[in-house]
């Protein structure tokens, strides 16, 4: 009998034996699944960020995103490196370390950043300056600066795609996008100024016909928007417009191949991106147009703006635009003054606009004192002091000398006037008469 009940159990224990194996096995694979999916999830919510379609990792790290995981908030100086720009804190003009600004350059192009201001300052050098604006202000968190997808791309020139659902980011340089294009196309001459270059991140490249003729062409559709028969097109990324030059004489055109600016004057500049104004010359006179072709000022005047490299110290960006509204114009050889709408406020009767240097050491000339919006005006060698209204604030022209001086401690500017032997503070002159 014992012998019979411990064959029994034996068989008994072999019957069991398949059962508990198959439910290892059926909890391993669960196991299994359960690793996997969870795999697959982190993959799925991991963003992915390539640059010129190359994968970079360590971006994920640095990228915010809101709570909806649509809006994306990226740190401006971290990813510099990654387009091939330098970066720095501070002021691009007077160096510092403020932390509440900061800019990246390239060989090209400088691009300023500024806590809680949603405009771009960029700059080619000299007087050539453009004010951006950006679809949100830039803010700072762990003492980097922030910007959105919109400000990287105007500051950096680059071009995002970005997929909410699928959480791939794909960003595309300039030259990889001309690249692209152009290969695309076929096509192997294309202008290779880098204004020019910018008009691909709007779907348009200047394309060369022949060694005189130019022309545009839709990158989507590879057909012509402005046809091969112009001496020159450059590109204008604050309106997307061309201008063109075509007889000698120069014109501004759309995207839309509709005519802006008439193809005859001798040349246009743009002098206000954020106003919209083109400065025009027609022989040596000088004159105004707004962005849709209709006259400012009659061109009519000597010279329209200042030397900016006069005044570069005194924080002058636009030689047109004095306190961003008001235009310094030169007829027979006095100066008067007019709004950005063509107003005029003052009579032609200064000799020149800003003082000369001095020869008080370490001090500049003055044009404008912007704390208190003033401009500094000169009439046969003596100065006064003009509000944007065109009023006088001295009842006569009486001041020997205008100038300022920098801190170097601080770089915080004091302006100073002199006359009769003595120099007095102009800011806390104005401050007394209640300005």
């Amino acid at each position: 009998m014992e012998l019979y009940n411990e064959e029994e159990q034996k068989n008994t224990k072999k019957s069991k034996l398949p059962m508990i194996l198959g439910i290892c096995i059926g909890i391993l694979v669960v196991i299994l699944f359960v690793i996997l999916g969870f795999i697959i999830y982190l993959r799925g919510s991991m963003t992915t960020i390539k640059i010129d379609d190359v994968k970079i990792g360590e971006l994920e790290q640095i990228f915010k995103f809101d709570e909806t995981g649509t809006k994306i908030y990226i740190p401006i100086r971290k990813i510099a490196q990654y387009f091939n720009y330098e970066d720095y804190s501070g002021d691009y003009k007077v160096k510092s370390e403020d932390t509440t600004k900061c800019y990246v350059s390239n060989e090209n192009e400088i691009a300023m950043f500024t806590l809680d201001s949603d405009v771009i300052i960029k700059t080619r050098g000299g007087a050539d300056y453009e004010y951006v604006k950006i679809d949100e202000k830039v803010f700072q968190e762990s003492g980097d600066l922030y910007t959105t997808i919109d400000g990287i791309e105007k500051a950096f020139n680059v071009e995002f795609e970005y997929n909410p659902e699928k959480k791939d980011i794909s960003i595309y340089t300039l030259d990889y996008l001309l690249t692209s294009y152009t290969t695309a196309l076929g096509i192997t001459n294309y202008s290779q100024e880098f204004s020019d270059k910018k008009a691909v991140l709007n779907g348009m490249l200047i394309v060369q016909a022949n060694q005189t003729q130019y022309g545009v062409i839709d990158i989507a559709s590879g057909k012509y928007i402005l046809e091969p028969k112009y001496e020159a097109i450059s590109y204008l990324p604050t309106t997307s417009d061309f201008l063109v030059r075509s007889g000698g004489k120069y014109g501004v055109l759309s995207k839309e191949a509709k005519t802006k600016i008439n193809v005859a004057y001798d040349d246009i500049q743009i002098m206000d991106n954020q106003n919209g104004l083109y400065l025009v010359k027609e022989g040596v006179l000088y004159g105004v147009l707004n962005t849709d072709g209709n006259t400012v000022l009659d061109v009519e005047y000597q010279h329209i703006g200042l030397e900016a490299n006069n005044y570069t110290e005194n924080g002058v960006e636009n030689q047109y635009i004095l306190l961003d509204t008001i235009i310094p114009a030169k007829n027979n050889n006095l100066w008067g003054f007019f709004d950005i709408e063509g107003k005029q406020i003052t009579d032609f009767k200064y000799t020149s606009v800003g003082s000369k240097v001095t020869d008080v050491a370490n001090s500049y000339p003055v044009v404008v004192v912007p704390s208190y919006q003033v401009i500094i005006v000169e009439k046969d060698g003596l100065y006064n002091i003009m509000k944007k209204d065109g009023s006088e604030l001295i009842t006569s022209f009486v001041l020997d000398s205008v100038y300022m001086r920098t801190n170097a401690t601080t770089g915080k500017n004091s302006y100073f006037m002199t006359f009769n032997g003595n120099t007095q503070n102009v800011e806390d002159t104005l401050a007394g008469l209640g300005l």
